[in-house]
């Protein structure tokens, strides 16, 4: 059960609040995102932009991270923290799942989790499976989990056609997929190449729990749930399979 963005029900997503609740309710993992700010400090944050989730306006690239800082978050009046301080809160309380969200940063997160000696407390996660790679060759003991819902090499109906020759050569721990496009076909590939699979994107379901409860009957391996409150339902479903 992984906090996808700690939890993004009545608390502001990718906060220390939100990572208190997901943890508090017995989340096994909180996954983040994380950026870069102007002076190169690693921002945890999901848009491209602080407009959608602060009082604040413009690019995470382009704003000093004192700037950033000083925005507070919509709901709860919060702060956008940095990797550091989310890994310094938490290293003693819970697994990370970090998305990369841009290229070109994992060097400068990877020497700080080895800095922390979190190496094994850590899934990189992202879109660029040659950036998987590259982390994974320097870094053999580190876990990667393969976004695949947007990615495009491979892309999911491409990754269905590989052979498990060709899916060794590639091979993620863990691969991550849109619920929504989620079928036992991909789920069997992914266990047939000793790969984990996992679900995200609950928040518009009406009923996210129906979805939750057809997936973990298809063995799905792992759910990123938006909703704290779900997380003791999804608990009791994933013990009676």
């Amino acid at each position: 059960m992984i906090g996808h963005r700690g939890t993004r029900y009545q608390f502001d997503e990718n906060t220390l609040e939100a990572f208190k609740i997901a943890i508090n309710q017995g989340a096994n993992y909180i996954e983040f995102d994380v950026r870069s700010s102007k002076d190169g400090k690693l921002v945890v944050i999901h848009d491209e932009t602080i407009n959608r989730t602060t009082n604040g306006f413009g690019k995470v690239k382009d704003i000093l991270y004192s700037e950033i800082s000083k925005a507070k978050t919509l709901m709860n009046k919060s702060r956008i923290p940095l990797l550091e301080e989310v890994l310094e809160a938490f290293h003693d309380k819970i697994y990370f799942m970090i998305e990369l969200k841009e290229y070109g940063i994992s060097e400068q997160i990877l020497e700080l989790i080895s800095q922390k000696r979190l190496k094994n407390s850590c899934i990189i996660s992202g879109r660029d499976l040659g950036e998987l790679l590259r982390i994974k060759m320097k870094y053999p003991h580190i876990q990667t989990c393969y976004n695949i819902t947007k990615a495009k090499n491979p892309d999911l109906k491409t990754f269905l056609t590989l052979n498990s020759v060709e899916i060794n050569l590639i091979r993620p721990d863990l691969i991550s997929l849109s619920s929504e496009r989620i079928s036992s076909e991909f789920i069997n590939k992914c266990h047939e190449n000793q790969i984990l699979a996992l679900a995200w994107n609950f928040i518009e379901y009406k009923n996210p729990k129906l979805i939750i409860k057809k997936l973990i009957n298809m063995n799905i391996d792992g759910i990123l749930f938006d909703n704290h409150n779900n997380i003791e339902e999804i608990a009791k479903l994933v013990n009676k399979r």
